[in-house]
């Protein structure tokens, strides 16, 4: 489903002319709380190998941690002003700016015009969570993004992929 989304809106994009800004959030998956107890032991080789620790925040490994990591995100778009679009799950809009993310992987899509709207954006993401801001976007899930602005079309390529699965 993300793909047939993004693939929506990098064909938006192309027909719009929209500048498209990428992120990643940095351990993205850490910014959310843990909504429950957990506890673990201490890793092989700490001094205090016999005490159990409570984990405050959520961790790579644990299976609520993409659910969590999720309503941290959205909750903070909601509190920035985007709303979600209906029957998706990973898109949202405040009628200037198209968000649109798969996990740890934040696309931005935007008018010219709307410049300004953007970088308010971003600096209020860049002081909410550890983000990477990566500029325009040329690569999405692996997928590498080209461009001709002037002809307005845009090509998704997986050559990448594909030499990896025949090598």
């Amino acid at each position: 489903m993300a793909t047939q989304i993004f693939r929506a809106l990098m064909a938006i994009a192309a027909v719009f002319d929209l500048e498209i800004r990428q992120y990643n959030a940095v351990n993205a998956f850490t910014n959310a709380r843990l909504d429950k107890p957990v506890y673990c032991y201490c890793l092989e080789g700490f001094d205090q190998n016999r005490h159990i620790l409570e984990l405050l925040i959520a961790l790579y490994g644990l299976k609520i941690s993409p659910l969590l990591w999720y309503k941290e995100l959205t909750s903070t778009l909601a509190k920035f002003g985007l709303k979600p679009i209906l029957g998706t799950n990973c898109l949202f809009t405040n009628r200037r700016l198209i968000v649109f993310f798969y996990v740890d992987n934040i696309a931005v899509l935007f008018a010219k015009k709307d410049l300004l709207r953007l970088e308010e954006f971003e600096a209020k993401l860049l002081h909410q969570y550890e983000i990477r801001a990566l500029g325009d976007l040329q690569w999405f899930l692996g997928i590498r993004i080209e461009r001709d602005r002037l002809s307005r079309k845009l090509w998704l390529c997986q050559d990448s992929y594909i030499k990896k699965i025949a090598s």
